[in-house]
């Protein structure tokens, strides 16, 4: 390849709106394009020539359950590629992991052999096809029909503009939570469910109510808060999401029992509940509404801490803090998570 091919290239790789990172045969980092920059939170010249497990893994080559932490070097170590692996990006930038769906492809020189590996990230919260990917390669235990209840969320999404990955992000939060809590595959699974599905119950909440930039009418916040009922009524005619059916139903009520739709109180609601309930705040919180711009995300962890006992279930609430530890810089970050 001469050098002028090589240069368009790049200027080509450059061009692209996703992320596009390369490594050696070592697993250094040797080229990033200009959207890994801003979607990655990184500079070039902090990060060329070093180590990629050292610069966005934090070290951990394996998560917990003992998997690859990056797409690109299980492409490197064992030769496999991949195509829309679910895979956690996590930097300085992010007080949680940014979720991408990552394309890997073997590079090789002109003899056949391997000279490098490449990988393509997609931010699936831009793309609806994506965005379904994602929580399609998500999910472990769960039956294919759940892509029956998943038309439930999107539709949701294309009425409200707010909805549209609110419930994927709550869906990554409650996982997480669950799996902090130390819950088993199943139970973090059907974490990752109710937080999809916790607010279905909106597609019968009229569209200039979910977007109304002002204060509601008393009888506009009862059709509010009126979804959680109508999520679980929805819910109960699908016989295999009969265990979600309770944890939506009770995702607004407050561990000190002034919640609704039944002002239930400390272990009376149940545990997904409880961590929907941070889960669904936390993102409320750190993402504009029709009403407000998002706050930053030190507010929206002492807003968490604040309330740990009074709207919160502490264990939880420490759980997620415990989350937010695991990453360089938690809590004096300013992003949006």
């Amino acid at each position: 390849m001469d050098g002028e091919t090589a240069s368009l290239d790049r200027l080509i790789l450059d061009a692209l709106p996703c992320p596009v990172l390369v490594v050696d045969t070592g697993g250094i980092l040797i080229y990033l394009n200009s959207a890994s920059e801003g979607e990655l939170g990184v500079k070039k010249e902090e990060v060329i020539s070093r180590s990629l497990i050292e610069t966005l893994y934090q070290g951990r080559k394996f998560d917990r359950k003992g998997r690859y932490s990056s797409a690109l070097i299980e492409t490197l170590e064992t030769g496999c590629e991949f195509s829309l692996r679910v895979e956690e990006i996590k930097t300085t930038l992010h007080v949680l992991p940014k979720v991408f769906l990552v394309d890997t492809s073997l590079l090789r020189n002109r003899d056949g052999g391997v000279a490098g590996v490449c990988a393509v990230y997609h931010n699936f919260l831009r793309d609806r096809r994506l965005l379904k990917e994602t929580v399609m390669n998500r999910l472990t235990t769960v039956s294919e029909q759940f892509e029956t209840i998943y038309a439930f969320a999107e539709a949701i999404g294309a009425r409200d503009q707010y909805t549209m990955g609110h419930s994927e992000k709550v869906a990554e939060y409650a996982r997480l939570t669950a799996e902090a809590l130390g819950l088993d595959e199943k139970e973090v699974d059907l974490a990752y469910i109710c937080g999809i599905v916790h607010d279905v119950g909106k597609i019968g909440v009229p569209e200039n109510i979910l977007n109304k930039p002002g204060s509601l009418t008393t009888d506009e916040f009862k059709q509010i808060t009126s979804h959680p009922e109508k999520g679980a009524t929805i819910l109960s005619h699908i016989s295999w999401l009969e265990d979600v059916v309770p944890v939506v139903l009770a995702h607004h009520e407050r561990y000190d029992g002034r919640g609704y739709p039944r002002g239930l109180r400390g272990e009376e609601i149940p545990l997904l509940s409880r961590i929907l309930a941070v889960a669904d705040a936390f993102d409320a919180m750190t993402s504009d509404r029709s009403y407000r711009k998002a706050l930053p995300v030190p507010v929206a962890i002492n807003e968490l801490k604040r309330n740990a006992g009074g709207q919160f279930d502490p264990r939880v609430v420490e759980a997620f803090m415990r989350i937010l530890g695991e990453y360089k810089g938690g809590e004096e970050e300013g992003g949006n998570g």
